[in-house]
């Protein structure tokens, strides 16, 4: 009778329940891949993917990252952007004026209009200047080879008495001279912001495509990181069915095994 007749151990049903046990646990391995949609949820699951794939959580959170801090240096440099255009804006709508007070039609009482008007204009640009483009620049991450930009000195400085980079006075009712010298400045001050409008356009350019080259590496590391621990449901599913009948068909066979000991009894 061979392990029939040993009833001190079933050998049978050892082997049987230890079948069981391994059903078991790649059953519940599976049911945990299907649940979470990962094949490697620890590192006892296969520890050099594990790794891999951890290594990889932190290099596509850190690009998640820099894209955000990319982001709000754009923000930040568009904010300051927009505001030297209203300057800009003003500014050509100042070399207007300037160049019609240079017309022999235009009387001094005319001048003397255009003249206020140019007075609130420069006041307007000293207030968008001092309140609302900075100094400095952002100098955080990728962004520290920003200089300042500057119209004459500083933007934030006391008072922008005169608009220009010489010091002349802005003035259109004096001299013949001094209005051209007037024109002058404020075409000279018209180019330097201009000048720093498109210096800001291209750092704006520059950060939008290192910001691009992240997102294409970024999809790429996801690529990666789901070719290593993301589950393939439809293969999960046919492991769990097929180990669901393995489970049945084992505790079946365990129960066998536990009774067939019994017929040792017809013996005595």
């Amino acid at each position: 009778m061979g392990d029939l007749a040993r009833v001190n151990t079933n050998v049978a049903a050892l082997k049987g329940f230890q079948t069981l046990t391994d059903i078991n646990k790649r059953l519940v391995k599976s049911q945990e891949a299907i649940s979470t949609g990962k094949t490697v949820n620890r590192a006892s699951d296969s520890p050099s993917d594990y790794y891999i794939s951890r290594t990889l959580d932190r290099d596509i959170n850190s690009l998640k990252r820099k894209n955000d801090n990319i982001e709000r240096g754009i923000n930040f440099l568009q904010t300051n952007d927009s505001r030297l255009a209203q300057v800009a804006n003003i500014l050509i709508e100042m070399s207007d004026m300037a160049n019609q007070a240079n017309s022999i039609a235009v009387t001094s009482a005319e001048k003397q209009a255009i003249q206020q008007d140019l007075d609130q204009l420069k006041l307007e640009i000293e207030n968008i200047l001092q309140s609302g483009v900075s100094q400095k620049l952002y100098t955080g991450f990728t962004l520290g080879g920003l200089k300042d930009v500057k119209l004459t000195g500083n933007l934030t400085s006391n008072s922008l008495t005169t608009l220009t980079l010489n010091g002349t006075n802005l003035n259109v009712t004096g001299s013949q001279t001094t209005l051209d010298s007037t024109i002058k400045n404020i075409d000279n001050a018209l180019s330097v912001v201009l000048g720093d409008e498109e210096r800001l356009g291209s750092f704006i350019r520059r950060l939008e495509v290192e910001s691009d080259v992240n997102e294409v590496e970024g999809l790429n590391q996801k690529a990666s990181l789901s070719s290593i621990q993301d589950a393939d449901l439809a293969e999960q599913q046919l492991e769990l069915t097929k180990l669901s009948i393995l489970q049945q068909t084992s505790i079946a066979m365990l129960a066998q095994a536990n009774s067939a000991p019994q017929s040792v009894m017809q013996l005595f």
